[in-house]
């Protein structure tokens, strides 16, 4: 089958000057990805019109082994006056704009659903290369296009991430899949780990590309958990056994530090693990502040097993709040095992969970000391038949990156401590 090679082009003075990240262009690369399709190369170009149209001609007139079959142009078809895609192409491909009825339709449909008059200024996104193929954005109002030019296919989407990800979804990777004929066959394993620097995983996994050839392994880091990822798009029919048996190799090499193996993150797997076995969870935190709350709160039906934090920073809210025994802050100050164990029953009591959580420790840069250095951190955990308390010791320079990372150990201990009620890892 005929590899179809594309390109990603983003337009946009804000996109270029940096002012915005290009988050299109990195969910668009994935996409073709796991259609089978080869992306060769990502541009990006100002909001000028005859800029957008050279860099058209000069990606379209590349021949083999450098011919693009298809571009994936995102930006600039709103209504002012520097939204210049239409114009471009119609400049690239030498076809006069017109006014696409069938794309003024489709507006005036979007804003009489939503109950607004249509300004007259929008009546330009429906200005389009005459012969161009429309495409319907039914989550905005600016119409999609594709037009040939020098025989490669340019789609133009919107700017917006929602919209374009409807259009592509929806409109574009249909069309490419029915035009070029593509029934590639694309799997991918993702491993989420927590605990295990990249350099050592790279270790226990060497090898890999020995026993599974068919396969591209790649690592990526996202503080503080660690991603492998593996895929492939071999067509054959023993394709999906094969990815079992290289899941098979790969867990047996990270066990133990493997939170997920379908691409979740700490706060998912948590989560999956008490709705699953029907417990609740209530946080108590100091020094990180609500983090572990957001992270938890962040993952959609969190309601389901959610039940309260509580940001405790002070001595006295600590006691007050939770219940810590004024004995313990005196003896042991708010940094130390006894301290978060009884901050972790106590918020556990108030709201009426199964498992409580605490944190209380020092982010830095400032306020260790020899005995409690920056990066010490104690972690309560309490359940229906235990309490216990650790301390850890990180040392990163960074306050955030030592929040965080106390935040995701928190939950690495109650997603252990879920394991061993019964739960069933992901």
């Amino acid at each position: 089958m005929k590899q179809i090679n594309a390109e990603i082009l983003s337009t946009g003075n804000e996109v270029l000057w940096g002012d915005v990240d290009d988050t299109n262009a990195s969910w668009l690369s994935r996409g073709l990805r796991e259609a089978g399709i080869h992306v060769m190369r990502v541009s990006c170009v100002d909001d000028n019109r005859e800029n957008i149209a050279g860099i058209m001609n000069e990606i379209s007139a590349r021949t083999a082994p450098q011919k693009v079959d298809v571009v994936l142009v995102t930006g600039g078809l709103g209504p002012t006056s520097d939204d210049l895609s239409s114009e471009a192409a119609a400049l690239a491909t030498d076809d006069p704009v017109t006014l696409n009825k069938e794309a003024f339709d489709s507006m005036k449909r979007y804003f009489d659903k939503k109950g607004w008059p249509m300004p007259e200024s929008n009546i330009k996104q429906a200005m389009l290369p005459s012969k161009a193929g429309l495409m319907v954005n039914r989550c905005g109002t600016a119409p999609g296009f594709h037009v040939i030019c020098n025989g490669t296919i340019f789609y133009f989407m919107p700017g917006v991430p929602r919209e374009m990800r409807a259009m592509f979804t929806k409109s574009v990777l249909p069309h490419i899949k029915e035009t070029f004929q593509i029934e590639t066959v694309f799997l991918m394993s993702r491993f989420k780990l927590f605990g295990l620097p990249e350099s050592k995983v790279g270790i226990r996994l060497k090898g890999f590309e020995d026993l599974f050839p068919e396969f591209t392994l790649g690592f990526r880091a996202s503080f503080p958990l660690i991603e492998v990822k593996f895929s492939t798009t071999i067509s054959a029919i023993d394709t999906a056994n094969r990815m079992e048996a290289a899941r098979a190799w790969v867990a047996s090499r990270l066990e133990g530090n493997i939170i997920s193996q379908d691409g979740l993150n700490m706060a998912e797997a948590v989560g999956r693990l008490l709705a699953e076995m029907g417990k609740t969870v209530a946080v108590a935190e100091s020094c990180t502040g609500g983090l572990i709350a957001s992270m938890l709160t962040d993952v959609a039906g969190s309601s389901d097993y959610f039940l309260l934090s509580a940001v405790t920073y002070a001595n006295a809210a600590k006691m007050k709040v939770l219940g810590v025994m004024p004995k313990t802050i005196e003896t042991h100050g708010a940094v130390h095992e006894s301290t978060a164990e009884e901050m972790a029953t106590g918020v556990r009591s108030v709201a009426g969970a199964d498992f409580g959580i605490a944190t209380s420790g020092i982010a830095g840069p400032g306020g260790g000391t020899e005995e409690k250095p920056v990066g010490t951190i104690c972690i309560g955990i309490a359940g229906e038949t235990f309490t216990a308390s650790h301390r850890f010791r990180y040392n990163f320079d960074s306050r955030a990156m030592n929040k965080k990372m106390f935040a995701v150990k928190a939950l690495d201990l109650l997603r252990r401590a879920l394991l061993e009620a019964g739960g069933h890892p992901g």
